[in-house]
């Protein structure tokens, strides 16, 4: 694990030096994102029996928050194109809902009780990855409308279940149980977004943006069901231009 976070640490340093000697107008930023995740599932055998079963994973699961936050710098290549490059965690998560006539299954630390009345299982995994993307902007040096793609290789960090059960006679109790599942180490995420950038004054300015983000690569290890990440948020950001060139022109 640490060789992978070295890895992400030197890219991130290396955008930064690379910026610096060529005298581009770069920045730096902190981003913080609420996001709302889902799983899209698929057969991976083929037997119908996991077609019964994703049927009611579908039927009974939800999306869940989660959030993304994110060290970043990036490079004004033009008026019009920005490189972005950085290090960020990310957690997404997705709830399964089970009532008092879906049996928990023992051997994930659940232990069926009479006054059960429902279960929601919240899994949550959370990465730490180096998010790129490719911003085109349009609009005046004080505000512009902002286009992004970006792709963001990912390190599972973390896996966790918590169980929030419901009783008929006692108060609610939650507690972190076995893993649903067991997840690949590692994901890559595609995004796509679209939002505005506001510049307070010469060195410090804001974002805000909606970002969807795609799942490609299969989380469920040795599973027969495929499971890919998919994902909203509202990435906020705020940056500060390291070395702004004067008189810069805008559109």
């Amino acid at each position: 694990m640490k060789k992978y976070l070295a890895f992400l640490l030197l890219n991130f340093l290396l955008l930064t030096g690379y910026a610096q000697n060529e005298k581009h107008p770069i920045y730096v930023g902190l981003q913080v994102s609420p996001n709302f995740s889902y799983r899209v599932l698929s057969n991976n055998s083929g037997e119908s029996s996991v077609d019964d079963r994703i049927s009611y994973l579908n039927n009974r699961e939800e999306a869940a928050f989660g959030y993304r936050i994110a060290a970043v710098s990036g490079i004004r290549i033009s008026n019009n194109w920005t490189l972005e490059a950085g290090v960020g965690y990310v957690e997404n998560c997705s709830v399964l809902n089970l009532t008092a006539g879906d049996q928990p299954e023992p051997r994930r630390g659940l232990v069926y009780e009479e006054s059960l009345e429902s279960v929601d299982l919240k899994n949550c995994l959370s990465y730490v990855g180096m998010p790129i993307r490719l911003m085109w902007n349009f609009g005046t040096d004080k505000a512009k409308i902002l286009a992004s793609f970006g792709l963001a290789p990912q390190i599972l960090l973390d896996q966790r279940t918590i169980a929030r059960k419901t009783f008929s006679d006692k108060d609610r109790e939650t507690e972190k149980i076995d893993n649903i599942e067991d997840a690949a180490g590692f994901n890559l995420s595609p995004s796509f977004g679209i939002g505005a950038e506001l510049r307070l004054n010469k060195k410090i300015f804001l974002r805000a943006e909606g970002i969807a983000r795609f799942g490609v690569v299969n989380v469920n290890e040795d599973s027969p069901i495929n499971s890919y990440i998919y994902s909203s948020e509202l990435n906020v950001g705020i940056y500060y231009n390291l070395n702004e060139k004067n008189n810069r022109a805008s559109l």
